[in-house]
């Protein structure tokens, strides 16, 4: 799951967060420099690289 952010002690906390859920944290940096990936489900070509894990109705 991708993280950015620009406190590195609640990127930590969420980072733990995630490894505790099953999942891989991948750490890409503030949110100037990783902030465009971690919402890059929502841009038209960032769907081809995301799949989603649950549907809801």
């Amino acid at each position: 799951m991708f993280l950015s952010s620009d406190d590195e002690a609640a990127s930590a906390s969420v980072a733990t967060l995630v490894n505790r859920l099953g999942f891989a944290p991948i750490e890409l940096g503030k949110l100037g420099e990783g902030g465009l990936l971690v919402q890059a489900r929502g841009n038209t070509w960032g769907q081809l690289i995301f799949q989603d894990l649950a549907k809801f109705d």
